[in-house]
């Protein structure tokens, strides 16, 4: 039975890191591509900065995905921008009011706060279940 929720924990932390990874890849390009909003040089290179960082994350996310059974706390860390980041998307949607189209901003919202309890729920899970002694 432990080995059951072991693989089940490591597979939901798996999943959730890759699809973190391809929302940082993707959203990273196409940030760096398109510029930020229109507005001075300075706020267009900051946001093609950040984007060029989190691009940077995505190798690491799915590096960390692939290696999961070897990873210990590097997980923890990988989720704290990711939630980060939900935060600052709900700190922008109480000052400056609903981007459009909405749907798509409250699901990434929802993603960055939903993906790092699931991934902090199911690695600690994980790492219990594999120290936790065999019983007969």
């Amino acid at each position: 039975m432990a080995a059951t929720s072991v693989v089940a924990a490591t597979t939901v932390v798996r999943v959730c890191l890759l699809l973190a990874a391809a929302i940082a890849l993707a959203d990273g390009l196409r940030q760096l591509t398109q510029g930020g909003p229109t507005g001075t040089a300075e706020a267009d290179n900051a946001y093609r900065f950040v984007s060029g960082v989190y691009i940077g994350w995505a190798p690491l996310l799915a590096w960390a995905a692939a290696t999961i059974r070897r990873q210990g706390p590097l997980v923890y860390f990988l989720t704290v921008p990711i939630l980060l980041g939900g935060i600052g998307r709900l700190v922008s949607f109480a000052q400056d009011g609903m981007p459009r189209p909405a749907g798509g901003f409250l699901a990434s919202a929802a993603l960055e706060l939903i993906l790092p309890i699931a991934i902090v729920w199911a690695h600690s899970t994980a790492l219990r279940s594999r120290r936790a002694p065999a019983t007969a």
